[in-house]
């Protein structure tokens, strides 16, 4: 796992290639040379802006004319840099994650100070609080210098710094850091040339790189039978549902379920109660169900009601913690819905918190208590109810509310009549 993270900025965070091309070209146009396709500027930038421009001159260019064309690129590019220029989807989700599991992170790039501060602040607001770009006569990247200034100032250890970025100078950079470096697979340049710089790590899309730094993977909503399988193996899910985030685990895995508390640093004297898809999972894990519990799922099912019933003892005793009841819902979240499906079998979720701390209402939330402790969360978005759901008793008579949660009782004594 990693502390901090240093990124690259153009071909890492922003795809900011026909810009900077449509620049160089407007410069050779005025200038009668040769102009080039988008794919030639991919290789001509990575070292700053003024070998951006003695590449893309022709041979043999003077330094008067190359200073010129210098300052006609910086010129127009400063008035156009944010014509075409767009961040890669799905990368300012990704540092969001990371900050919210307590990863420091920062910008390091080669082009003009005075150039990235605001390019970064106009495409991620308040993502970035430390970008550094290229001061004169200072190296520039593969040159550490900055880079080392970057991590004193942050408080950053090479061991657990990763630096990120799409080309062999930001492989170079980090490995001349000191550091552990990924290749992204999505920027300017090829996965060949990534490896042949000696990346230690290629990703391909950006949520990728939250369980590289975190050891949590960030998935998104459609991914649902990736969240079965990890859960068919024994590890632990969170879960979006309408009221919280649960904290999923196969319920009919002793081993998982006792992570399940090992990982909340919850007692397991407390038991755990099940999300099921529907009433016939309930009946295979309770037993002399009442009338009243199909009348309630019919009502308010898939919903915040959770409803305790007696267990028929098929799952682990760990589960109910020894006793003879058991609660069971089935929760209002299309995502989390597919999952069960998926799984064919119930699951052990208490809200997916450290004991005693707020219950999740987001993707984020989960990972700022959870990072590094459970095996995924399923980003399903932010909850619509927000509190966790009403538990009501359907072992005696009358049912007795334990919790007033996301149904309120008028509704669950119009469909069964009045409660304690």
């Amino acid at each position: 796992m990693y502390t901090h993270v240093i990124f690259d900025l153009d071909g890492t965070l922003l795809n900011t290639i026909d810009d900077l091309a449509d620049a160089g070209n407007h410069v050779c146009a005025a200038r009668g040379w040769p102009t080039h396709t988008v794919d030639a500027y991919k290789y001509m930038v990575g070292n700053g802006i003024p070998n951006l421009v003695r590449r893309f001159a022709p041979e043999g260019t003077g330094e008067e004319e190359l200073a010129a064309a210098l300052a006609d690129f910086n010129a127009w590019y400063g008035l156009h840099k944010e014509d075409r220029t767009a961040p890669y989807p799905g990368v300012a989700r990704a540092v969001a994650a990371l900050k919210a599991a307590g990863v420091a992170v920062a910008v390091l790039s080669n082009k003009a100070h005075e150039l990235a501060a605001p390019v970064v602040e106009h495409y991620f607001p308040g993502l970035f609080p430390r970008v550094q770009g290229a001061l004169p006569g200072v190296p520039v990247k593969p040159d550490p210098t900055l880079l080392h200034r970057m991590m004193e100032e942050m408080g950053a250890r090479p061991d657990t710094t990763l630096f990120v970025g799409d080309s062999n100078v930001d492989i170079l950079t980090g490995k001349n850091g000191g550091l552990a470096a990924c290749g992204v697979l999505w920027g300017f340049r090829t996965r060949q040339e990534l490896e042949q710089a000696g990346a230690d790590f290629l990703i391909d899309r950006p949520a990728q790189l939250v369980e590289l730094v975190t050891g949590t993977a960030l998935l998104e909503a459609g991914e649902t039978a990736r969240a079965a399988a990890l859960l068919a193996r024994g590890e632990l899910v969170a879960l979006p549902t309408e009221t919280v985030y649960g904290l999923a685990a196969d319920a009919t895995q002793a081993q998982a379920v006792h992570a399940n508390y090992e990982a909340k640093g919850r007692p397991d004297t407390k038991p755990l109660n099940v999300l099921v898809d529907g009433m016939a999972m309930v009946e295979q894990v309770c037993k002399e169900i009442p009338l009243d519990a199909y009348r309630l799922a019919e009502a308010f099912w898939p919903g915040p009601l959770t409803m305790i019933l007696k267990g028929s003892g098929t799952l682990p005793d760990i589960v109910p913690a020894g006793g003879v009841t058991q609660g069971v819902r089935c929760p209002d979240h299309p995502a989390t819905l597919a999952v069960l499906r998926a799984l064919g079998r119930p699951l052990a979720c208490p809200s997916a918190n450290l004991s005693g701390h707020p219950s999740p209402k987001s993707a984020d939330d989960v990972l700022t208590q959870l990072s590094g402790r459970i095996g995924a969360v399923l980003d399903g978005g932010a909850c619509s109810v927000g509190v966790e759901s009403t538990i009501l008793d359907l072992t005696v008579t009358p049912h007795r509310i334990l919790r007033q949660g996301g149904l309120s009782r008028g509704d669950i004594e119009a469909v069964v009549g009045p409660v304690e």
